[in-house]
């Protein structure tokens, strides 16, 4: 089995390009998996070969794991104008319920066409990504339940 998974992980190198605008993820659940993770392509077509490949990776793969995940895999186009978060921190007086010292938050989102989109201050924010991957809903759960 690993000599066809090889070739078909070579097919996928093959198609990508680090600087491509295309990339391969879960419909559902935005995740990239083995073995799209960190891959960008540089055209849709591609893009779609890979996934294609991907797939036939991953059934291979569930011959000898039946509990591997299924993807429904999907092409996207990489935003070109992807937002930036600035986030700052300031003292403020008193302490929290939990003893931590009390500060004061602003979050701004911006993109290079626009200028500034949505700024926050004092309000609850809550990261639902890390490294380009949606986090786990218990990653997500803490940050709520912290409060900060």
């Amino acid at each position: 089995m690993a000599e066809p998974l090889d070739r078909l992980r070579e097919q996928i190198d093959d198609r990508a390009d680090e600087d491509g605008e295309f990339y391969v993820a879960c419909a559902d659940t935005d995740r990239r998996p083995t073995p799209l993770a960190g891959r960008r392509f540089p055209s849709e077509s591609a893009a779609r070969e890979a996934a294609d490949r991907a797939a036939t990776y991953r059934a291979l793969l569930r011959e000898s794991d039946p509990a591997l995940p299924e993807y429904r895999l999907a092409v996207y186009e990489t935003p070109r104008d992807a937002p930036t978060m600035v986030s700052t921190r300031e003292p403020a007086a008193g302490r929290r319920s939990n003893g931590l010292p009390r500060s004061s938050r602003s979050v701004t989102l911006s993109g290079e066409r626009e200028r500034e989109w949505l700024r926050m201050d004092n309000a609850p924010l809550v990261h639902v990504r890390h490294d380009g991957e949606p986090l786990d809903d218990d990653a997500v759960a803490r940050q709520l339940d912290a409060k900060l």
